[in-house]
């Protein structure tokens, strides 16, 4: 199926790895440019030299999105490098093992900063470049809609963002902006092989057997792949999802088990 994404201009954050770069590459896979933003300059370059060879322009930014400024400076200069905006999808994040008691204040900070106000401050930015027809998404989780113990750092972010993004649909829809967001479920990124390890010694098991956890969750008794997560997205931003604003799509091979 054609998308109708050729030539689009699409920024992501943290697409240098992980589901940012998967969804960055789902789209330049359909011909949309795209601006990734990423801390590390290595990665970053690297995921720029592959996007770049799909054919489409290619932007790089190494910013730290869990600052306003930091997320000003990407919002710039995707909108510099590409020639302008049609979509925003709103990645950075990551989840900081810990519990209640254990969690201090700056680590909250930085969980809050970078899992919640990246998205929100990127939107802020990229508003007044986006116009009739373009498309912001926001990427949550599973544990925003689900109790999944042991998640306390990204179940409170993940809970606001699908909030974020329903407000913002109807706050943008005036002026013909859709707003969507995207729930993965657990899917098997580069990021999650410490996290298992951790998550293992806290609850006394090993990471074999939390994968096998994790997986046993899901009706479809698997993990994600990030490439599935990338080509929902990519449907989700495009014209071909027109008549979606404000709504909150699950990937998670049947994690979620409410009706």
């Amino acid at each position: 199926m054609d998308l109708g994404l050729t030539g689009k201009n699409a920024a992501i954050s943290g697409g240098s790895q992980g589901l940012g770069n998967a969804i960055a590459n789902s789209l330049a896979d359909e011909g949309c440019n795209v601006a990734i933003s990423a801390r590390g300059e290595e990665r970053l370059n690297q995921a720029v030299e592959e996007l770049s060879a799909k054919g489409v322009k290619t932007v790089g930014i190494q910013c730290d999105m869990s600052t306003s400024d930091g997320c000003k400076s990407f919002i710039d200069g995707a909108v510099a490098g590409l020639g302008g905006l049609d979509i925003l999808v709103n990645n950075v994040g990551g989840m900081t093992p810990g519990t209640l008691e254990s969690l201090t204040d700056e680590q909250w900070r930085e969980i809050m900063d970078r899992n919640l106000m990246a998205h929100v401050w990127s939107t802020k930015f990229a508003v007044e470049h986006l116009g009739e027809g373009a498309s912001i998404l926001n990427i949550s989780g599973v544990s925003g809609k689900q109790l999944l113990p042991g998640s306390l750092s990204t179940t409170l972010p993940n809970s606001a963002i699908n909030g974020f993004s329903k407000v913002m649909a109807g706050e943008l829809a005036p002026k013909g902006v859709r707003v969507n967001n995207l729930c993965p479920g657990i899917i098997d990124t580069e990021a999650w092989g410490p996290r298992r390890e951790i998550m293992g010694k806290m609850r006394g098991v090993t990471g074999d057997e939390i994968y096998k956890m994790f997986a046993g969750l899901a009706l479809m008794d698997r993990w994600g792949k990030p490439e599935e997560i990338g080509d929902i997205a990519a449907f989700l931003v495009s014209d071909k999802n027109s008549f979606m604003t404000g709504s909150t799509v699950e990937a998670c091979g049947g994690f979620t088990k409410y009706i």
